[in-house]
């Protein structure tokens, strides 16, 4: 006997522990201080970043204990599986409890245990069968009638599958769970830039690594567009081709919240950006000196009157809506660089150092294109996970339980009597509005 209470114990110590909402609640207080550690830790950066933001202890010590790859870390995934344990457990443990509930009717003997409401009389001779089915049919809906000896019971109940709501709840969790699991490690999720023009293979999945594509993908033509010049874009959009062995497939057009999906992969519109393809012609004027110079980029080049160089660091094919421009570098010899932009199309918007007066005459460009590739076998898993979310939802809150009986009896003086039953645990101000409403309308029946 001593012997089976202990291999018992442990047994029910850990089903208690896996059950417990005290489990739940620490493991969801674990889960936000490691989701804030990631929204305030930058993620996924070269361990010199963490050195020179946080020093050199503390970026030490968060890139060792894995904070700043938290999603894929013991302190996140190690709470997600013991939160999943135990949203299963607690299926597990009421599921069956609560299906069993919920295909178990309303029996007369349980209903004749329900509080009493009220008690209406009629005078012999009055027949009140008529009129308590309609009421009840119209207060309540369709109930079940039951012939007794010497009574009659009219049967309802509401909300007999409200025990299952909160089970389809944690199964829905479930779902979305797995389906996140199944995509982070069963997925693939990287970046492809690609130029103007030319065909890709492959993209990045990683900090070095690449992965093939099984076809190819060609960047035929980038536009983007603005509400008016000096605005925000309004739509940038890629215009693609798809080619199984360098034969054209599919063409499709990528916008931002309009990815598009071939091969099994989902292409997002990320960003983009321009890139020179040949150094920059710059016109100087510096006094009555009136000269053209071409500057390669990220390449000094003396100016003429030996008053410093320039450096063209940047190219945007379309800056702020007002066409071409150039970032620019100046070096005056001594100090810091000044670094500021010159517009081809409009030279006389920004400022620029002196002496001299830079105007962008050519700047040879083209527009690159940035999108995220993924592939999530778990999305569906997810989708199911919402969608049993609705009806767990409407029935563990919206479909309280309510069970009404009416016992009609004759009394030997040939009187009708008809007590009413009923009970609610939620939503007590409705029930008893019905309560009410069915009271009145039984009375009003009777003959004063």
């Amino acid at each position: 006997m001593s012997a089976t209470r202990i291999h018992s114990k442990p047994k029910s110590w850990l089903w208690g522990t896996l059950t417990s909402i005290r489990l739940t609640v620490f493991l969801l207080l674990i889960l936000a201080a490691v989701a804030v550690i990631g929204t305030v830790v930058p993620q996924n950066q070269p361990p010199n970043q963490y050195v020179s933001r946080f020093g050199e202890v503390w970026g030490e010590l968060l890139w060792r204990g894995g904070f700043t790859r938290v999603y894929v870390s013991p302190w996140f995934l190690g709470p997600i599986i013991l939160l999943t344990a135990n949203i299963l457990a607690c299926v597990v443990h009421g599921l069956p409890q609560a299906v069993k509930r919920a295909l178990q009717p309303l029996t007369v003997e349980a209903a004749l245990t329900l509080p009493e409401r009220g008690q209406i009389t009629w005078p012999a001779g009055v027949d009140p069968h008529s009129l308590v089915s309609a009421t009840l049919s119209r207060e309540l809906g369709r109930c079940r009638q039951e012939t007794l000896p010497n009574q009659e019971i009219y049967l309802l109940e509401r909300g007999r599958c409200r025990p299952v709501g909160p089970y389809l709840i944690h199964v829905a969790l479930l779902l979305i769970l797995a389906g996140g699991l199944i995509g982070k490690f069963g997925g693939v999720d990287g970046r492809l830039v690609i130029d103007q023009g030319e065909v890709a293979g492959a993209f990045q999945v990683g900090p070095r690594a690449e992965k093939p594509l099984n076809f190819q993908v060609r960047l035929d033509k980038f536009q983007v567009f603005y509400y008016e010049p000096g605005s925000s874009p309004k739509e940038f959009r890629s215009d693609l081709t798809f080619m199984q062995d360098n034969r054209e497939v599919s063409r499709a057009t990528c916008r931002v919240n309009e990815p598009v999906t071939f091969g099994g992969l989902t292409f997002y519109q990320s960003s983009y950006g321009a890139q020179p393809t040949g150094p920059v012609r710059l016109k100087l004027q510096l006094g009555d000196l009136n000269q053209s110079i071409e500057a390669p980029f990220r390449q000094p080049v003396d100016l003429p009157g030996g008053r410093g160089q320039v450096i063209p660091m940047k190219v945007d094919g379309n800056f702020q809506g007002y066409g071409p421009a150039v970032l620019l570098a100046f070096s005056p010899g001594s100090g810091h660089p000044q670094v500021f932009w010159a517009l081809k199309d409009h030279p006389e918007l920004g400022a620029q150092p002196g002496p001299y007066r830079f105007t962008v005459e050519a700047v040879p460009f083209g527009y690159y294109s940035v999108f995220q590739v993924k592939h999530d076998p778990g999305v569906w898993w997810v989708y199911a996970g919402f969608l049993l979310f609705l009806p767990g939802l409407y029935l563990a809150f919206f479909r309280p339980v309510e069970r009404w009986a009416l016992v009609l009896a004759k009394t030997p003086k040939g009187k009708w009597q008809a007590r009413l039953l009923g009970a609610s645990p939620r939503l007590r101000e409705d029930f008893a509005a019905r309560q009410e409403r069915l009271l009145m309308e039984l009375k009003r029946g009777t003959p004063s």
